[in-house]
């Protein structure tokens, strides 16, 4: 047992590390390690949690510098688009469409980390609010089908051109919110060990305070080069660990 929780205080550094450099990618991280210690609903229900309480508190530290008119169109896309992918839940094949989505994010991240930067998108006001809703719509649905409702946002941050303070300020209160959507309107039908979840979280607890901290003094040191990078980089990890 010692073991398991020692691999649980790592995954949970690790994944704190990389929301508090990116702003994204958690359960992505976590999952790789948590799966070898627990059981898969569990793995589920504490990453949900601990992504949930990293997300508030990063989000928490920028809350006065968010630019809410800018956050709003992918906000009403989310709130429309959750629940559209819980319900095509029942039709589609989540598996599926993890895979090609996967494939999409690996092609993507490949072409931008070898090629030259892609220029900003210029967009008059109102297609880029129309632009930005839409792909907070086509997100909130990845998410209600298989949450993946934080890549595409911080891809699409990317293309306009924004840096990373900008980007951050969109992406992560967006994630932070269509991730509690999405939790409300699946629901925790999940069959538990309430005490071990208990016991994981408070051994996850301190090592998710020491990764964020850290992870934060990674994003005031970093260039906006290396920002942009790191998240390719991850997009990348994340879309071959949906293929996996």
């Amino acid at each position: 047992m010692g073991a398991d929780l020692v691999a649980i205080a790592a995954g949970a550094f690790l994944g704190a590390l990389v929301v508090g450099s990116a702003g994204f990618a958690f359960a992505i991280v976590v999952t790789g390690i948590w799966i070898y210690v627990l059981p898969p609903a569990e793995v589920v229900l504490l990453a949900a949690i601990c992504a949930t309480l990293l997300h508030a508190l990063s989000v928490w530290r920028f809350r006065r510098d968010i630019d809410y008119p800018r956050l709003w169109p992918f906000v009403a896309g989310g709130v429309l688009g959750v629940p559209l992918g819980v319900l095509a839940l029942r039709e589609l094949d989540a598996a599926v469409f993890r895979q090609l989505f996967g494939a999409f994010m690996i092609a993507y991240s490949a072409y931008t980390l070898t090629r030259p930067r892609l220029p900003a998108l210029r967009l008059a006001p109102r297609p880029a609010r129309a632009a930005d809703g839409l792909v907070g719509w086509v997100s909130g649905m990845m998410g209600g089908l298989a949450m993946l409702h934080g890549a595409l946002p911080a891809i699409w941050c990317g293309l306009r051109g924004w840096d990373k303070r900008e980007s951050r300020l969109v992406f992560q209160p967006y994630i932070l919110f269509t991730g509690a959507l999405v939790m409300l309107a699946v629901g925790l039908n999940l069959e538990v060990d309430a005490r071990r979840v208990a016991l994981s979280f408070a051994v996850a607890l301190p090592a998710l305070a020491a990764g964020l901290w850290l992870g934060m003094r990674v994003f005031d040191w970093i260039s906006e080069a290396r920002f942009q990078r790191l998240v390719l980089g991850l997009v990348l990890i994340s879309g071959a660990a949906l293929l996996l």
